[in-house]
């Protein structure tokens, strides 16, 4: 630092406002082209309803009543979690290369998960008010994609 307050960068460089020309400095664009539109744009964001698939569901019958029901939510999870051990004990006590060559308990437990999952599934669907929503539904698509695996 030199006492007339600039700052000497390596190599003698000046590093201050001031060392910038006047006809450079005005051409510059701040970094925000203009707040009060951004913050404008982030309270609208923060007010835009979130996604919920309950909107696109029925109203009135028996599979929307169970997809919104969070008990079915719920057992879900716990069928998901319980899967996830499945695999576990699966890859460690199955030796056979294929399920048809597993041993019964094996083949029984893998169906009980397809069963359940593909039920899930269906019932997902039939709750939906258009058919067509549900392919815009992310965790529905995820869902589909694992079940046809």
């Amino acid at each position: 630092s030199r006492k007339d307050g600039s700052l000497v960068k390596a190599g003698g460089r000046q590093s201050t406002a001031s060392s910038i020309p006047e006809s450079k400095r005005r051409s510059l664009k701040p970094v925000f082209a203009d707040s009060e539109a951004m913050k404008q744009k982030a309270r609208q964001a923060l007010m835009r309803p979130q996604y919920n698939v309950f909107h696109y569901y029925h109203t009135k019958g028996l599979a929307q009543y169970i997809a919104r029901h969070t008990v079915f939510e719920y057992f879900t999870l716990f069928v998901i979690f319980a899967n996830a051990i499945w695999v576990a004990v699966d890859i460690e006590l199955n030796k056979a290369a294929t399920l048809l060559d597993a041993h019964p308990v094996f083949q029984v437990g893998e169906n009980i998960f397809c069963a359940f999952f593909t039920s899930e599934l269906l019932i997902r669907f039939a709750a939906f008010q258009e058919k067509r929503r549900c392919l815009k539904d992310s965790w529905f698509v995820f869902d589909s994609f694992l079940v046809a695996l």
